[in-house]
């Protein structure tokens, strides 16, 4: 049975995210056609995605630079220096996630696609997910996650407050032997659900916003969960987000590893 109080509380949340943003805050990136249902992201819709293999530690070891290339005067053109990953990026399993200034601390799951649909899955409500088919951290790529807002009818899951993040909070990854790799948020967006280019998200190179083109030397979380307004689609209160919202930070300091505080799996 439902109570009345969580039936309230849920609106609660529905009404706080329908008032919006603050008016001068940037609006959140947002994922492409997310699914809904009992007020939590389901699936992540990947027509767009690019094809991509998570790199091995030697492969991202021992990766070199792409040749430049000459102008049509035969100028050489001077590449970017690429990312520095670790010598030997660890390839150890993702424990658990820190928001210090949201007061965020959860455990992260592996995830991959939606068995039979081009789909990523969705985490337990309180934990963050990490796609495993793309990088982890220290690879000098983009690793991606997703939590979820709220979920029926009364949990409050780890990105519940994401839009409150601002340029210069930071987010930790923790890893199984300890260390930390240490993003500081720079870029918040708000997408329609089903405008989100995904694929930027993934593989940013060739990112026709200037803003998603993440520079070669540079490694990026994304973060991304449902906002916008609230549609309360069923009897009991239950119902769905309109848009999505993303943060990505940038990589700024890795901590050595040491024994790793565990932290149980949530719902």
């Amino acid at each position: 049975m439902k109570t009345s109080g969580k039936l309230t509380a849920m609106r609660w949340f529905a009404r706080r995210v329908a008032a919006g943003w603050n008016g001068s805050r940037v609006a959140l990136l947002v994922v492409a056609a997310l699914a809904l249902t009992a007020s939590a992201c389901v699936s992540i819709d990947l027509e767009d995605e690019p094809e991509q293999v998570r790199q091995t530690p030697e492969a991202a070891a021992t990766a070199t630079t792409a040749p430049a290339q000459e102008t049509a005067t035969a100028t050489q053109v001077t590449a970017t220096p690429p990312a520095t990953p670790e010598p030997t990026p660890y390839d150890g399993e993702l424990a658990l996630m820190r928001i210090p200034s949201l007061g965020v601390e959860a455990p992260i799951e592996a995830l991959g696609k939606v068995p039979g649909y081009n789909k990523l899955d969705v985490p337990r409500p309180r934990n963050v997910g990490w796609y495993h088919i793309y990088d982890k951290p220290g690879f000098g790529t983009n690793s991606i996650y997703s939590a979820h807002k709220d979920w029926f009818p009364d949990i409050r899951g780890p990105f519940y407050a994401l839009t409150d993040l601002e340029d210069g909070d930071v987010v930790v990854v923790v890893m199984d032997d300890g260390r930390e790799y240490i993003y500081e948020v720079f870029l918040q967006r708000r997408y329609i659900a089903g405008e989100v280019p995904m694929a930027d998200l993934i593989s940013p190179h060739e990112a026709e916003d200037p803003a998603l083109r993440r520079p070669a030397n540079e490694e990026w979380v994304v973060l991304i969960t449902c906002g916008g307004e609230f549609v309360e689609a069923n009897p009991d209160g239950s119902g769905y987000y309109v848009d999505r919202d993303v943060v990505i930070a940038k990589l700024v300091e890795t901590k050595p590893g040491r024994t790793a505080r565990a932290v149980e799996g949530g719902d």
